[in-house]
């Protein structure tokens, strides 16, 4: 493929993101339709077959089709271009609660925090903010070099959760979890040790906070001493390790799943 189809192909794969971002599968715009059929005709009279065929998607695009339709004449464009997405590459959504800022007090919030100490990278705490938010966690607390919500980065992938889910920049770990646990909350490290107990294990009647470090590393030593418990995910597999991101998500989902089963007060 020269440059000129290439650049051709990637404005076309630009003008769909786009369309699909702003439709929502609420009906599309004929304009903006019809901007799109315009860049797909460039590919006509193309030489090449795979690039004909590209043309002839037009045809199927109309005001009220469906997104899940729309969406399946994206594919051959990126397949085309040979483009691996990343999840924040395009949009992932249901049915989204109207919503202009955090949570308010009492609205099915968990008794859950994250501690973020020494992450590096903005994709992963973006992601765990997508993550709290949908789960209803209290609050993130972001520790050592770990990114802020002020990096472009996170807030692409966090999707706006950064402005729905409290947090704060706490200087100092050791002080955080020492205040934490005076106002009763029992410190949870996510790690992988020799006197980790299971994730699944029942967790104590009272608030939570898992504390998550850095990617490679994990927590360190000092850290492990002022938890309350280690907590693991069982793994089966030959890789004993997870995403930071996909770790928080599993266990928020098994805090929740066991403290709205429960009658904590």
């Amino acid at each position: 493929m020269d440059s000129k189809e290439l650049k051709a192909l990637q404005h076309l794969h630009r003008l769909m993101l786009e369309l699909e971002k702003d439709s929502r599968d609420q009906g599309f715009e004929s304009h903006k339709i019809q901007k799109l059929q315009d860049a797909l005709g460039v590919f006509s009279s193309h030489e090449r077959l795979e690039l004909r065929k590209i043309a002839e998607i037009a045809k199927h695009l109309t005001p009220t089709m469906t997104m899940k339709h729309y969406v399946s004449w994206i594919v051959p464009v990126e397949r085309l271009l040979q483009k691996e997405l990343r999840d924040d590459d395009f949009l992932i959504y249901s049915t989204d609660a109207v919503s202009t800022g955090p949570r308010a007090a009492g609205t099915d919030k968990l008794p859950l925090v994250f501690i973020l100490h020494n992450l590096r990278s903005a994709f992963n705490v973006g992601s765990i903010f997508r993550t709290a938010e949908c789960f209803g966690v209290s609050k993130i607390y972001l520790c050592g070099y770990t990114p802020l919500p002020t990096q472009a980065k996170l807030t692409k992938t966090a999707m706006g959760t950064e402005r729905l889910v409290e947090w704060e920049e706490a200087p100092s770990v050791s002080t955080l979890l020492r205040s934490l646990k005076e106002k009763n909350y029992q410190i949870l490290g996510l790690e992988t040790t020799s006197h980790a107990l299971p994730l699944d294990q029942e967790f104590a009647s009272q608030p939570a906070a898992f504390v998550l470090g850095n990617e490679r590393f994990g927590l360190d030593p000092e850290i492990l001493e002022l938890c309350t418990e280690v907590r693991e995910i069982p793994l089966r597999g030959q890789k004993n390790s997870l995403n930071v991101g996909v770790a928080a998500a599993i266990a928020a989902y098994e805090f929740a799943r066991q403290w709205r089963g429960a009658t904590w007060v």
